[in-house]
């Protein structure tokens, strides 16, 4: 079995087979990376750490993030958004800063980075390691609410 051209020909085959299978490209698309300042709402009831996700009629995805501690009416609220292929990372980044005043409990941000896709989101809040994950399909009028647990 083992002097046969034939073993040597199939022994080649499966070879070249396992080279071009490790020699594949990744299949997930590079990494793009955005920063949004946000806007602090000072009007808002306070509440539970959460966020709501709604598109608007332009097709923008705005996220309010409720619950909001720690901010102080002169801080601010931004996020980064990562975004490799259809799976998004939003990362909360709170400034605390001073202020007289009542203190925000609530802020809001606009994302026009996304297309007419189903997305797979997750919000991370990492001062206070809660996070947050849902898909949402970026169509005028669809919203969703998640608690940052």
């Amino acid at each position: 079995m083992f002097d046969s051209i034939e073993f040597y020909v199939i022994t080649a085959f499966v070879a070249a087979a396992v080279v071009g299978a490790a020699a594949m490209p990744s299949r997930r698309s590079a990494a793009r990376e955005f920063l949004y300042g946000g806007e602090l709402i000072f009007d808002a009831a306070p509440s539970v750490p959460g966020i709501v996700a709604v598109v608007g009629d332009d097709g923008v995805l705005t996220i309010y993030r409720f619950g909001l501690t720690g901010v102080g009416s002169a801080g601010a609220y931004s996020i980064a958004v990562t975004i490799i292929g259809f799976d998004v990372t939003i990362t909360e980044r709170l400034t605390a800063g001073n202020g007289c005043g009542q203190p925000p409990t609530a802020a809001s941000v606009r994302l026009d980075c996304l297309g007419r896709e189903r997305y797979h989101f997750h919000y991370v809040n990492e001062n206070l390691h809660r996070s947050a994950a849902f898909s949402l399909n970026i169509r005028p009028g669809n919203r969703i609410e998640r608690l940052l647990e």
